[in-house]
């Protein structure tokens, strides 16, 4: 349950107002509390009021979320102690930033996968590797190794019941050989399943990922995997043309190259904190 910071200053400052109120009125020689004293006790209350709800929250909901949940409420309490309500946002918003640059492992695939909250990822082997590496729970992920539009419809069927706000697609690594380096009849697969995505799920936002860039080595060893500027590019016009989002990441892996496997395709785990990046951005997480 996300935390209302405007209702909850809000709620503060009419709890002051309140109290100055009664002390006003308060008889001569009576103890008057003043804003600097409640102002401690009013946040702790409201704070715990949240830290309580979030925790009855974490008995029913995925365990992959209660680590994040947990620092993020007790700092929130930890912060209201202080009884500074305007330290209380900026230390909240800097344990966020923090669990994100990985104070920890388990923070940061935490930070994921809370950002990725209602929303999935469908793809192939390349995709698989969001849950594999534990960035994203299999809850998020519709995957499978050799993916492709022509056998994989089910995963746009499972993802699209699953009703998401967001759902991100990354085909194309596959399909570049199974369509023999025809990209326009990849685009009009492509086309009919996310048409079928939207139709199941008309409130989802549908976003699409560019094919990764391969290796000099990896078209070298498989000659059609060159097509795959030119299969983005299609995928690029099919988003403007359909309004969809373009997930634009072929410059990631070039820029690491050490990131790259050894087939020149799939990526070591530190690859997919960038990807997931290029969709926050896009998708406004």
């Amino acid at each position: 349950m996300p935390v209302n910071f405007a209702l909850v200053l809000s709620m503060v400052m009419d709890k002051m107002e309140s109290r100055k109120n009664m002390n006003n009125k308060a008889p001569e020689g009576a103890t008057k509390v003043t804003k600097r004293g409640a102002l401690p006790g009013i946040v702790l209350g409201l704070f715990l009021v949240i830290f309580v709800s979030h925790l009855m929250s974490f008995n029913s909901s995925d365990d992959s979320y209660s680590s994040y949940e947990l620092k993020v409420n007790q700092q929130q309490v930890a912060a209201a102690q202080k009884g500074d309500v305007a330290s209380v946002e900026k230390e909240i918003s800097r344990m966020d930033a923090s669990l994100k640059s990985g104070d920890s492992a388990s923070g940061k695939r935490a930070w994921y996968m809370e950002r990725f909250r209602n929303c999935v990822v469908v793809g192939d082997s390349l995709t698989e590797g969001l849950s594999v590496y534990q960035w994203l729970s299999k809850k998020q992920v519709f995957s499978s190794v050799g993916a492709s539009l022509i056998n994989d419809e089910k995963l746009f069927k499972k993802a699209a019941a699953t009703y998401p706000k967001a759902a991100f697609f990354a085909f194309g690594m596959n399909d570049m050989g199974n369509y023999r380096g025809n990209a326009k009849s990849f685009i009009a697969r492509y086309e009919k399943l996310l048409a079928g995505v939207h139709k199941k799920s008309p409130k989802t936002e549908i976003y699409v990922c560019s094919i990764s860039t391969p290796t000099k080595g990896a078209i070298k060893r498989k000659k059609v995997l060159k097509n795959y500027k030119q299969f983005n590019k299609a995928i690029e016009e099919m988003c403007k043309k359909k309004g969809y989002t373009y997930v634009d990441g072929v410059d990631i892996l070039p820029k690491h190259k050490s990131l790259y496997a050894g087939d020149g395709i799939h990526a070591a785990s530190a690859y997919y904190p960038m990807w997931m990046d290029r969709m926050i951005e896009e998708a406004d997480l």
